[in-house]
């Protein structure tokens, strides 16, 4: 009995040392005003991969916009599209409503119908193995939802609204606070 005792011990201290405690996420709100100033530099020091850079002379008081990809915890590429502003509240003031109509079920896809159509095709997609029969080859929105954070604001990806906003939350919480 003493020996199936000692069994059943090393075996819960075997399991609890094997196994990793559970990670705790942060999710950011909408919008963070940290009163921090970043640039695309501070995304290029945390991995993140330039795809293409945009010409922003029709978007207005923004200072660049980026589209790339970066690597989350679990080692996957996701998308985003970033957007730098000289302050936070420029990014609010002038970048929500651009960014507003390019995201979710509603977005506006096409170029005749969008208020800054540079990069328009980087906002699309076709690929999402949830839909079926006609309705998989349908355009739809890549980026479901966005943070602002500091001067940025961040488009994301994601299964749903809150996988997308962690999305965002990792990539922003990557670059430092």
């Amino acid at each position: 009995m003493k020996k199936i005792f000692s069994i059943i011990i090393l075996l819960f201290l075997a399991y609890g040392c094997g196994t990793k405690a559970e990670e705790i996420k942060i999710t950011l709100d909408k919008f963070t005003d940290n009163g921090k100033t970043y640039s695309i530099d501070n995304f290029l020091d945390s991995d993140f991969k330039i795809n293409k850079e945009y010409d922003v002379s029709e978007l207005e008081s923004a200072d660049g916009v980026w589209f790339g990809f970066w690597k989350n915890d679990a080692d996957k590429a996701l998308d985003f599209e970033i957007r730098i502003y000289p302050t936070h509240q420029l990014a609010v003031d002038k970048g929500i409503s651009y960014v507003d109509e390019v995201i979710g079920e509603d977005a506006i896809l096409k170029k005749s119908l969008s208020s800054w159509n540079e990069g328009i095709q980087d906002r699309r997609t076709r690929s999402d193995k949830s839909y079926k029969g006609s309705s998989a080859n349908t355009v739809r929105a890549k980026y479901l939802d966005y943070i602002v954070y500091g001067n940025t604001i961040i488009l994301c990806t994601g299964l749903d609204l809150t996988y997308a906003r962690q999305n965002c939350s990792d990539l922003a919480l990557s670059i430092g606070n």
